[in-house]
């Protein structure tokens, strides 16, 4: 009897020990990798909660670094304690892949990335990034790198700042002794050049050497994803990524160039989604008439068809008729299109079909969307988004019908239901966000803003605009509540708005 009862207590430690040891070990094949380490490009809501939202629709969860290393606005992210905690996260055995946003990581965030002070310890901040991912193993690392603007409007984009000789020698020059490292030269440029396009250059020069240096030493488990912020076809900036593309970046491999910025990061979900489910959706482009895809539209540096067609392709979709997927681009705010004939006429049955709304850039069409809200339509639209500029809008439609596609195969009920909550949140968060408070509620905001002496960009009490913006909300959420919680799944029992930042551009919507 003692024999049996010691050789039972020897099994249960072995196996025991066993356990232990496997679920320590990054190559066992009994550990769920469901993780996904991500440190975003900022903290604004499409750059945070919406990927953690639609990721969770994907059946991942990001793993998120404290808040107090990130960035908060004009607050650069703190790099070291970003570094500390990458070293501990990237290691474990639950995580699939590591996304990491070198803006963030190596200035402090995206508009951190627009002042050139921000960015002078880039060749430190590279090799700690090579670290991580040596760190990261097996595992795939994706890096996101964007090209920010500098200019604040269009207008500066295309005359001060335009693609013309002078400018394209400075930033040459500027390249040229970024490289070398000659310092000298680069401050006697600073005494001969006014300070706003001395910025401007170094910030354009300097990107490009960073995506340069990060290109030449990828691992064959890295991905850099080069992104490019608001532009124009005649900018310096849109002439630096065309640079970029040209002179021999893409010999190195693994390197995707996209138009576009906030997007990306959805968009990168995307593909690790697929990536691991070994899918690739198919999409069918609609474009509201058949000359649009050679639009080039606001913001843009390049036309629809270049846009959209680089972005399923990243995502690793694949572009057919008769798609399971149907993008349609709504690009003309009296077109005289409808919501029932677009339907009528593209959409078949077990087909997903998106509006990417980019008709007036910076927020839907109301005509468009309030045909979507209050007909039969609502449920006929699987995708939708209007979010700032077209490459946003039109790469965040492409992510959403890439999730719904892979969550249109899950089985198991249970399991499908938490998904599909979270991917209708998604939706509920579109439609609040890129319709009712961009094209509605902002416009008020702003009044409101300018009657109290508030700079809308730099806003001094906070507590008081979030209640102001509440109350502008409520109307709209009631209405939008009932039409979710009366044909979807979700049970909605109220919305809150608040500013994540101290501007009022954008907001942040939580649905409870």
């Amino acid at each position: 009897m003692k024999k049996i009862i010691t050789f039972i207590i020897v099994f249960i430690i072995t196996i025991s020990a066993y356990c232990n040891k496997t679920s320590y070990n990054d190559k066992t094949k009994y550990i769920h990798k469901d993780k996904i380490v991500f440190v975003p490009l900022d903290t604004r809501p499409v750059s945070l909660q919406n990927v953690e939202i639609l990721s969770k629709a994907g059946g991942y969860e990001l793993l998120v670094p404290p808040f107090d290393s990130l960035d908060n606005y004009i607050k650069p992210g703190n790099q070291d304690k970003l570094y500390d905690w990458l070293q501990g996260v990237v290691v474990r055995p639950d995580v699939y892949a590591v996304v990491i946003s070198t803006n963030q990581f190596i200035s402090g965030g995206l508009i951190a990335s627009r002042n050139y002070k921000n960015v002078t310890g880039y060749k430190k901040a590279i090799n700690k990034l090579k670290n991580i991912i040596n760190l990261s193993r097996d595992k795939k690392c994706i890096l996101i790198s964007i090209m920010p603007r500098v200019s604040n409007t269009l207008e500066e984009q295309d005359t001060v700042y335009a693609a013309n000789s002078l400018n394209i020698g400075y930033f040459n020059a500027i390249k040229t002794d970024i490289l070398s490292n000659n310092m000298s030269d680069i401050e006697g440029l600073k005494s001969r050049m006014p300070s706003n396009l001395f910025n401007y250059m170094y910030v354009i020069a300097q990107e490009a050497v960073i995506n340069y240096e990060i290109a030449s030493g990828l691992k064959s488990n890295a991905i850099l994803t080069i992104g490019i912020d608001d532009t124009t076809m005649k900018s310096m900036l849109n002439y630096a990524y065309d640079d970029l593309k040209k002179n021999g970046i893409k010999k190195y491999k693994n390197i995707y160039m996209l138009h576009g910025a906030d997007e990306i990061s959805l968009m990168t979900i995307a593909k690790l989604a697929n990536g691991n489910q070994q899918a690739k959706p198919s999409f069918e482009i609609a474009y509201e008439k058949h000359w649009d895809d050679r639009m080039n539209l606001p913001y843009e540096g390049g036309t629809l068809k270049e846009i959209t067609e680089e972005k399923i392709h990243y995502i690793g979709g694949d572009i057919e008729k008769d798609a399971k997927n149907i993008i349609y681009i709504h690009s003309n705010k009296d077109s005289g299109i409808t919501i029932n004939s677009i339907i009528n006429t593209r959409k078949k049955k077990n087909q997903n079909l998106g509006i990417a709304d980019v008709a007036m850039t910076n927020g839907g069409d109301p005509h468009l969307v309030e045909e979507i809200l209050t007909n039969d339509n609502f449920k006929k639209i699987d995708a939708y988004s209007g979010w700032n500029t077209p490459s946003n809008t039109i790469g965040t439609v492409i992510s959403e019908l890439s999730i719904k596609s892979n969550l249109d195969t899950v089985k198991d009920k249970k399991i499908y239901n938490e998904r599909d909550k979270a991917y209708l949140t998604f939706l509920f968060i579109r439609y609040a966000d890129d319709y009712i408070y961009q094209s509605i509620v902002r416009n008020e905001m702003y009044k409101w803003a300018q009657s109290q002496g508030e700079d809308k960009y730099n806003l001094k009490n906070t507590n008081e605009a979030d209640s102001v913006l509440q109350q502008k909300m409520n109307p709209y959420f009631d209405r939008l509540i009932d039409i979710f919680n009366r044909n979807t799944i979700l049970r909605i029992k109220k919305a809150k708005a608040v500013f994540p930042w101290n501007r009022m551009f954008e907001i942040k919507v939580e649905a409870e």
